[in-house]
């Protein structure tokens, strides 16, 4: 037969294979041949300027253009990005190899120049990044030679590498300096910036000389601004490939589809509570215990997530590092509460202010009615958004502050800094103990050790009752069939590892 086909007649063998593949073509489409539209937020990004953005939606588009010296597998571990190896040189001192041959979008070379430059605009005060309390403990930066350079710590930090995968996107010297960056952006990632289109989407390219482009991956992507109620019925249309948010209440259909497919997986997601400790009955932890005891965590999950979450003990996750295993939730035990509010001589009922951010209000209102079981009245007073939840915070006039929020380097740190230190911007309490063992934890290098005190804080907080503890979120995703999708537990969109395998094309 092989020989009847290659050897014998090669007019015959051309015409067999475009009578094959005309077959082929006719009933399959290579879904690689149209671009992969993503929906991942309702409204435009604030800015595509890594020096303007601190958003996780933000974040999910920058990071297509852009790479950082490191990043986060999907299971939240290190590993190398635009630096290929690093090593601890002494206590306040990382050394980081660069990986070679990478160029800018626009041709502009990647080096250690490029690096000191992005983190030296990052740490200028007058450049306000957003993101500036996280990478703080940087102090400088020492280009060692075009393609090695030292990041010098103020005080040893432990967790260095998970900043700058969290928050550090490595941006162009030359072309940063010209006019029209913040209109068209320029990175080393494996797509480059297309179009914006206010209100509606923004485009994607793919960067061909991307030092990790997979065969399969999608040859563009477009990232589409979508009301949540008009996303399931676009998804079913196939005129979106991926929707991040899908409500459970879409599960169902999504997955009768033929043409879609659901994919689930528990991530560094979850419900955060500060408690302004300052005003008179939250300073007791026995009234902190009662609110915690008086939370049905169960029918939580059922009426808020739609089934899709899973019970937790404090503010860690599994797979967090510092989270710990030994700790058990509060149980739903609503005598228990009404009785640790008597021992604390708390009159009831006891009327408390909340704040929370809108995607948190359904959230808030639904513990409210909760808490109102035992005698405690939660006023939902506020709802504030991103842009401006520190302001709204810091007026310290309201008793709780909550909202959903993703852990986006992988520690217990993230969290439990952002809603319990008393230095965040987030925060409404004062534990002085709390902060102490905290910043211990930080300096700690050794990581035996540190992960030892990073478990001791995670019960310090449980026994305190630091915050709400809820539920661990299950992240619901819909796809259209053919699009091969790997979630990362830190929620993070790493969508050139995305496989766009062959579908069956419309009759």
């Amino acid at each position: 037969m092989s020989e009847m086909l290659t050897g014998s007649n090669p007019r015959r063998f051309g015409r067999f294979l475009a009578a094959v593949l005309a077959c082929l073509l006719g009933g399959f489409s290579a879904a690689a041949a149209k671009p992969l539209v993503v929906c991942d937020d309702v409204s435009d990004p604030t800015s595509l300027n890594p020096l303007r953005v601190f958003s996780d939606k933000g974040h999910n588009i920058i990071q297509q253009i852009f790479d950082g010296l490191v990043h986060f597998d999907s299971e939240g571990r290190i590993e190398p990005a635009l630096a290929v190896s690093w090593e601890q040189r002494d206590p306040l001192t990382m050394r980081f190899h660069l990986r070679e041959g990478v160029r800018f979008h626009d041709g502009e070379p990647f080096n250690a120049e490029s690096v000191r430059f992005t983190l030296e605009r990052l740490l200028d005060p007058a450049s306000n990044f957003p993101g500036w309390g996280f990478i703080s403990t940087i102090d400088r930066v020492v280009v060692v030679d075009p393609q090695t350079v030292d990041i010098v710590t103020r005080i040893p930090d432990s967790l260095l590498l998970r900043r700058l995968a969290g928050f550090v996107f490595i941006m162009p010297p030359e072309a940063y300096a010209k006019d029209g960056f913040e209109a068209h952006p320029i990175g080393t990632g494996p797509y480059r910036f297309a179009r914006w289109t206010k209100g509606k989407e923004i485009e994607l390219k793919p960067n061909p000389e991307y030092w990790e482009r997979g065969d399969s991956a999608p040859e563009e992507v477009t990232f589409r601004f979508v009301p949540v109620e008009k996303q399931l019925d676009l998804l079913l249309l196939g005129e979106l490939d991926l929707v991040t948010e899908l409500p459970g209440t879409a599960t169902l259909p999504v997955s009768r589809n033929p043409d879609t497919h659901v994919v689930k997986k528990a991530a560094f997601y979850t419900l955060t509570t500060t408690f302004n400790n300052s005003r008179s009955a939250l300073k007791d932890a026995r009234v902190r215990q009662a609110m915690n005891y008086a939370i049905n965590k169960e029918e939580l999950i059922r009426y808020d997530l739609m089934g899709n979450g899973l019970v937790i003990a404090g503010l860690s996750m599994p797979g967090e590092i510092g989270h710990n295993p030994d700790l058990k939730p509060y149980e739903y035990d609503p005598g228990k509460a009404r009785k640790l509010l008597a021992e604390a001589g708390v009159p009831l009922p006891l009327k408390l202010r909340t704040l929370t951010r809108a995607q948190g209000e359904r959230t808030a209102r639904i513990i409210a009615k909760q808490l109102q079981a035992v005698g405690i009245e939660l006023d939902v007073y506020g709802v504030t958004t991103d842009a401006d939840a520190i302001r709204d915070m810091s007026q310290k006039n309201l008793d709780i502050g909550i909202a959903s929020l993703p852990d986006v380097m992988g520690h217990i740190f993230f969290l439990q800094s952002i809603v319990l230190y008393s230095k965040s911007p987030f925060s409404l309490q004062a534990d002085p103990e709390y902060d102490r063992r905290l910043e211990a934890m930080v300096t700690e290098l050794d990581e035996e050790k540190h992960e030892r005190m990073a478990k001791d804080l995670d019960r310090y907080v449980h026994e305190q009752a630091m915050s709400l503890f809820t539920y661990q979120r299950i992240r619901t995703y819909g796809l259209s069939r053919g699009v091969d999708f790997v979630p990362s537990t830190t929620g993070r969109l790493y969508l050139h590892r995305v496989k766009m395998t062959a579908k069956p094309s419309n009759p």
